[in-house]
């Protein structure tokens, strides 16, 4: 059995490609970018292409055609779960990771 992860990656230019190839394993990705990114990547997803050796043109890999997933958020949004997610912890008693 393959784990799957949740993965945070900060900033959507570099990031992206990062992130669709982490999709392409299965797992699910968070980027945080500006907020006119967020609502493209959010809307569209990613697209990257890839040159492939002995391959004229580039593969193009859409990351909604995937088995992982991918959503974008602004900053404040991820602040705010992350605030939530700690005084949920705080209540149980125990911590979260």
């Amino acid at each position: 059995m393959t784990r799957r992860f949740n993965i945070l990656i900060l900033g959507a230019s570099y990031g992206s490609l990062l992130a669709t190839k982490l999709v392409m394993a299965g797992h699910h990705v968070t980027l945080v970018c500006l907020p006119h990114e967020a609502d493209l990547i959010s809307r569209e997803g990613t697209t990257v292409r890839f040159p492939i050796r002995g391959r004229a043109s580039l593969l193009q890999v859409r990351s909604r055609d995937l088995s992982g997933s991918i959503n974008a958020e602004i900053p404040a949004n991820v602040d705010q779960c992350a605030r939530r997610r700690s005084q949920l912890s705080h209540l149980r008693g125990s911590s979260h990771r």
